[in-house]
């Protein structure tokens, strides 16, 4: 699992193990994962950011999540997933039932 230095610690990890165990994940926890790994804060997220949050949230294939993502909620087909767009891959996201430890 990758944790860039710039990622704030005190964010909570999502460890997906097995469909009963943990907490299932809400937008809130899902929304904090994902602004962690905007590791430029510059408020939009590359496929690269979301390839690393979806494997934090413990994605057997983190790079296919994040490329299914990102086709799914980048309404305006710029490439990335700006603010405006940050519901829609939540929502995306809470759909695949990752759990928090």
């Amino acid at each position: 699992m990758a944790s860039p230095k710039s990622v704030d610690k005190a964010c909570p990890r999502a460890v997906r193990t097995d469909k009963h165990a943990g907490v299932a994940a809400n937008e809130d926890l899902v929304k904090g994962v994902f602004n962690r790994y905007d590791t430029n804060k510059d408020g939009f997220l590359r496929k690269q950011e979301l390839k690393k949050a979806f494997a934090s949230l413990g994605s057997r294939m983190p790079r296919v999540r994040a490329s299914l993502a990102l086709r799914h909620a980048d309404v305006n087909g710029d490439g990335y997933i700006g603010q405006a767009e940050l519901d829609k891959l939540v929502k995306y996201t809470l759909k695949r039932g990752y759990k928090f430890k």
